[in-house]
Formats: C-alpha cells, sequence, structure tokens
C-alpha cells in the first residue's frame, strides 16, 4: 500500500484519465487534489479528486459502504449541491472526482470576518443557510426509478461542507461519506467519527433512533446559532461532553437580544430536542429563513462579501492552481506561453472542488482569457491599426510626389532666362 501512495504525486493520471496537480487539502477522512482532465482539440477542465486516506481504503467493510452510498450521492443534481462527476478505485485506492467549485468555504469565510474584528452580516448570513437548506432539500427528496425516496441524509453538514462561489452561490459537499462512517462504526464499535460533535442532532447520538432528514435541519441551526451567538449552542471540554449534553434534552442558552425576535424563533425551533418539533423539511426550513430576511438578499451579496474579505486568499490560490498547470504544461512538453485558457469543471458560477479550497485550497482557476504565470499575451493587430498604417503610408507617399515636382518642375528645377540676368552698372 505504501508504494500505491507514492505514485499519487503531480504529474500521475488516475485510470489514465485524471492528472494530479497538487494536493489541495487533506482531513482525516481522505485527501483532495486539484486535477485535470484532456480530451481532444485542446479540451480541458479542472476537477477536484478526493482520494480515501490508506487507513480507510483497506478496509473492506468501508469500500463498499463507501461506492454504495457514493454511486447514490452522485444522482443529486441541483446548483446548490457540488456535483460527483466520478467515482473509481485503482489498486486499493478508491476515489471520487468532484466539480472543481471556485471559491471557499464557508468556515473560511467566517474566520475571516471574525478575524476583522466584524459580525458576519445577517442578510448574507441568512442567504448561505436558506440556500444550503435548497440543496439539501434535493438530496432529501431524491428517489430511485420506481419513484420511491432512498432517504438520503447527509449527516455531517458543517461550514466546512458548504463551499461559496466566487459568485455567491452555495454548495454543499460531502454527501454519503459521512453516513457510510457511521454504518462502519456500528460494525466496529468506534464510535463517531471525529470533528462531528458539534453539528450532531440529539438523535445521531442515540443509536437506537433513527435518523432522518431532520438532523440536517438540527446542522443548519447549529451553524446560525453560531454565527449569531459568538459561541455554539451545546459546548464542553471533549465531544464527550458536548454529546452528553445533546441527550440531556435541555434547550440552548437564548440568542443575544440584539438578533431579531422573527430570525432567533427561526434558528431555536430547528434545534428542538424533538425532531418533531422541528421544521420537517428542508424546504420548509428555507421559506421560513427567507421571510425573516431583514431585506432582499441575493448570491451577489454574498460574493461580494467574499470578494472583500477573502481577495488575497482567492488570489493566492488562482496563482497557485495557474503554477501547477503551468508545472504540469512544462512536464507535457508544451511552452508555457502557448497553452489555451483553462476553463472551470464547474457551473458557469464556477470550485472548490466539490471541495472548499483549502484548508482546502479553494483556489480558483483561471479566469476566462486570463494567461498562465510569466506568459506574455501575444499581440494583435486591430483594423484600426491597419487603417492608421495605410492612411499613414498614403501621406508620405503624397509629400514625396511634391517634392519630386517642385524639384524638377517648379522655380527650383528651371534654368534662369536671358532676359531675367541683369547686369549691374559700374559707375565711371
Amino acid at each position: 500500500m505504501a508504494g500505491q501512495q507514492a505514485q499519487f504525486v503531480p504529474g500521475y493520471r488516475l485510470d489514465g484519465r485524471y492528472e494530479l496537480l497538487y494536493p489541495y487539502a487533506q482531513g482525516g477522512m481522505a485527501t483532495v487534489w486539484v486535477a485535470r482532465v484532456q480530451g481532444k482539440h485542446g479540451f480541458e477542465k479542472l476537477v477536484a479528486v478526493k482520494t480515501m486516506l490508506p487507513a480507510l481504503a483497506q478496509d473492506a467493510a468501508f469500500r463498499a459502504m463507501f461506492l454504495d452510498e457514493a454511486n447514490i450521492a452522485s444522482r443529486i443534481r441541483h446548483p446548490n449541491v457540488a456535483d460527483i462527476v466520478d467515482l473509481g478505485e485503482e489498486g486499493e485506492n478508491i476515489y471520487m472526482v468532484l466539480e472543481w467549485v471556485q471559491g471557499d468555504s464557508w468556515s473560511k469565510l467566517q474566520a475571516a470576518i471574525a478575524q476583522a474584528g466584524h459580525a458576519f452580516p445577517l442578510g448574507p448570513l441568512l442567504r448561505i443557510a436558506a440556500d444550503a437548506c435548497a440543496g439539501l432539500h434535493a438530496a432529501h427528496e431524491l428517489r430511485d426509478d420506481a419513484g420511491n425516496l432512498l432517504n438520503v441524509v447527509h449527516r455531517d453538514v458543517s461550514p466546512q461542507n458548504v463551499l461559496l462561489t466566487t459568485g455567491g452561490i452555495v454548495k454543499v459537499i460531502d454527501f454519503g461519506i459521512a453516513k457510510a462512517l457511521d454504518r462502519l462504526a456500528e460494525q466496529t464499535q468506534t464510535g463517531m467519527h471525529k470533528g462531528k460533535a458539534h453539528y450532531t442532532a440529539p438523535e445521531q447520538v442515540r443509536s437506537r433512533m433513527a435518523v432522518d432528514r431532520r438532523a440536517d435541519l438540527w446542522a443548519i441551526g447549529t451553524i446560525l446559532y453560531h454565527h449569531l451567538a459568538g459561541r455554539l449552542p451545546f459546548t464542553g471540554k471533549t465531544d464527550l461532553d458536548i454529546l452528553l449534553a445533546l441527550t440531556e434534552g435541555k434547550p440552548p442558552p437564548p440568542l443575544p437580544k440584539s438578533v431579531p425576535s422573527p430570525v432567533a424563533d427561526v434558528v431555536m425551533k430547528a434545534l428542538a430536542h424533538a425532531p418533531d418539533a422541528r421544521f420537517q423539511t428542508a424546504a420548509e426550513l428555507q421559506r421560513a429563513i427567507e421571510a425573516v430576511m431583514p431585506q432582499p438578499t441575493a448570491p451577489g451579496d454574498v460574493a461580494a462579501l467574499m470578494s472583500h474579505y477573502l481577495a488575497a486568499r482567492l488570489e493566492e490560490k488562482r496563482r497557485d492552481v495557474a503554477e501547477a498547470i503551468a508545472e504540469a504544461d512544462e512536464r507535457a512538453g508544451k511552452p508555457r506561453a502557448a497553452r489555451p485558457s483553462l476553463a472551470p469543471a464547474a457551473s458557469s458560477q464556477g470550485l472548490q472542488p466539490g471541495v472548499a479550497a483549502p484548508a482546502s485550497l479553494p483556489a480558483p482557476s483561471l479566469a476566462p482569457g486570463a494567461t498562465a504565470p510569466n506568459a506574455r499575451p501575444q499581440p494583435r493587430l486591430r483594423t484600426v491599426h491597419w487603417l492608421i498604417m495605410a492612411v499613414s503610408a498614403a501621406v508620405a507617399f503624397a509629400v514625396w510626389i511634391l517634392v519630386f515636382y517642385v524639384a524638377f518642375f517648379g522655380p527650383l528645377g528651371q534654368a534662369p532666362h536671358a532676359s531675367d540676368v541683369r547686369v549691374a552698372q559700374v559707375g565711371p
């Protein structure tokens, strides 16, 4: 296995199709690579390749569960869910290919705003949450060919798993992985996987309770509470402390009085201990959030927030991706300046991989028409340039004709006439 992992280096091609450019992020479950797919006539696009870490990939039970859940998740088609482009297996490595999302995660935007000492603006905050609900509802409503609900539940909704494109479009990622890990935990008695406790619904802690879509609504409520209160609804020194607090059935502390009452009511309902007391669908929660927005807020407002707080980070990641592409071209013997611009694999709104750019670099891909670093644009002669050159040539030609005429036929070109010669008279 160690030898197989060593082959995952820039330039390696998974299944001969996906050229790995550079490792973009790594977590407790997978490594995310920026990669590209190339086709005929110069076609190419960026994708995100998520390769499972060796400890998980070698577990036959997890491999089967992951591929099963990921195959189901790949059927989700919605603007607010990152597309799963492909699933693959090479040797003992299993991987998932997702659309490249040009942007960053909700968590990174939250951290940048907090670092600036500002509060997350309420309008964009609610817009992101509402759009995440729209993506979740599409997943929850997924049906098989016979029309039966597949009962898809994300189970790990968190700010890290909600990506924001540079156009302000929300993309929910990582459907299926959490369920596969939960099923593995049930078999191995290893418990809930690390990092999930903060956004875990009470029924997820009780293994005998069925977990349905309403667990994802709890997670959205937790994220909103965290932003609005500056703290999580349930805290503890360890994940175990948090999980124990969740099972006590007590409501979280009230939100600060600065939070508008209608907004607070929506959040607290999403955090009701009993699933039956919450919103029952993500679409219902989405409508409730949109109804309490202080003013109409569109994705463009989220994009403006991204541009203001994450500009330097996004530009750095854009350069990282551009440099990785240039290095890949050099490995292939292609001059840097000769390559065409690269279109992102993501939607027109633009990737992170179905992945959020770093902590997960969300390095944006090259913008249409942009050139890679060190590539100088080739000059082009436009019509106006040709017209100016033609007029200049005509004027120069006319001047030379005039000079020729004056020199040979004008006063300078004629011999003096005898009658014009006057002899000076010399006095006695």
